[in-house]
């Protein structure tokens, strides 16, 4: 067992998460990281962690807590700041065996360089998604993380608060962080996200118990995190970019973790890791992010998988304009085209683009269908 995981256990004991001695975390070491094992069969139904909200890095409970809600900082930007914070403590931070846990930043697009993006995303739709992320990460840089950093210099330590431990906290919290409930909004939640993520493979289920009562428990609702932020709010108190949208219309979640609001500092919930099917001892537990696509994984959570059964092609409408368009009379592009959006037709939109999917069985979407059809029907004579 390496020096980290055994840190990391100590302080797991600490903050009284417990873990089931039917769990095994298997330490890879560098880019493999930690995976979740079965130490024994385990049968469905049973609990196989608990965890206290109080032991989750949220902006509530961070040590520059005060500073980030006096900002109006909030959702995953909040957390971002919470999380580079806490990091540049170092040994100080409450979180400190848990940060080192994690890797410095998550193999996310949003990480690779401009030039990365053009050459290895070039012809896809996060091309434009990517490089779009980037630029509203700056303006919130700018606009909301600086003016925190200068609003108390000696608790923000430039050094460990620049633009590069930004992006670097932001990709953690873009692709493991969880919305846990309405007191706590989103935070990283330890443990939990070190489970793997296998598409239509779920082991692990995750909810919400009120401690206070033992017949008590918390409704499911789909939460978690990854870059579909959705947070558009004004100013701070929400995400003003990096907003993942359009590249797969499912919803999806990074994982399935149930709420009980709370609404005070004395929160009596912790989040309960329940298997939902039987697991052989020696095979590794998977969590499941949502049946998404390669595309949405890979802007999301830095990976994809091979035969996606939820995988999907997007084609720009303009594209199909200008392919049609050296078939058939410009004319003739034009009027049908209108005629199509006087029928009510139109594609999936996102970030100011519209598109059609094509499914990973190559079944097109009905109105690109119908698009093709009209252009291609013979002029009335």
């Amino acid at each position: 067992m390496s020096r980290r995981l055994r840190s990391f256990k100590r302080w797991m004991k600490a903050q009284s998460i417990g873990v089931s001695d039917s769990l095994d975390l298997v330490d890879g070491g560098g880019d493999d990281g930690v995976s979740v094992v079965s130490a024994r069969d385990i049968s469905e139904g049973e609990v196989v962690a608990t965890i206290p909200k109080r032991a989750c890095l949220t902006v509530r409970t961070c040590a520059a807590s005060e500073a980030i809600e006096a900002a109006g900082i909030a959702g995953q930007l909040g957390l971002s700041a919470a999380l580079m914070h806490e990091r540049g403590l170092g040994e100080a931070s409450e979180w400190y065996e848990y940060l080192q846990m994690l890797p410095r930043r998550a193999c996310v697009p949003l990480t690779w360089t401009v030039g990365e993006v053009d050459e290895l995303l070039k012809g896809t739709e996060l091309q434009k998604i990517v490089k779009e992320d980037k630029i509203h990460l700056h303006e919130d840089w700018k606009e909301c993380i600086l003016p925190l950093i200068a609003s108390d210099p000696s608790k923000f330590n430039s050094k460990n608060s620049g633009i590069e431990q930004y992006f670097d906290a932001k990709s953690l919290v873009a692709s493991r962080a969880f919305e846990i409930d309405d007191y706590h909004g989103y935070g990283m939640v330890p443990l939990a996200d070190l489970f793997n993520h296998k598409t239509g493979a779920e082991d692990v289920h995750f909810t919400s118990v009120c401690s206070h009562s033992d017949s008590e428990s918390c409704e499911d609702g789909e939460t978690g995190a990854g870059c579909e932020d959705g947070e558009t709010g004004t100013g701070c108190e929400g995400e003003t970019g990096a907003v993942y949208d359009g590249v797969d219309n499912k919803e999806t979640s990074n994982t399935n973790i149930s709420m009980c609001s709370s609404d005070s500092t004395d929160d009596p919930t912790v989040l309960q890791m329940l298997m939902v099917k039987d697991v052989k001892v020696g095979s590794e537990v998977f969590n499941t992010y949502g049946s998404i696509g390669n595309a949405a994984l890979l802007h999301r959570y830095g990976f994809t998988e091979p035969d996606n059964p939820f995988d999907i092609v997007n084609i720009d409408l303009n594209l199909v304009l200008q392919r049609v368009s050296s078939s058939v009379s410009p004319r003739q592009v034009r009027v049908r085209h209108s005629l199509w959006r006087k029928l009510d037709f139109s594609g999936c939109v996102s970030q100011n683009s519209e598109y059609f999917e094509i499914s990973s069985t190559g079944v097109p979407q009905l109105e690109l269908l119908v698009l093709l059809y009209m252009f291609f029907l013979p002029e009335k004579q």
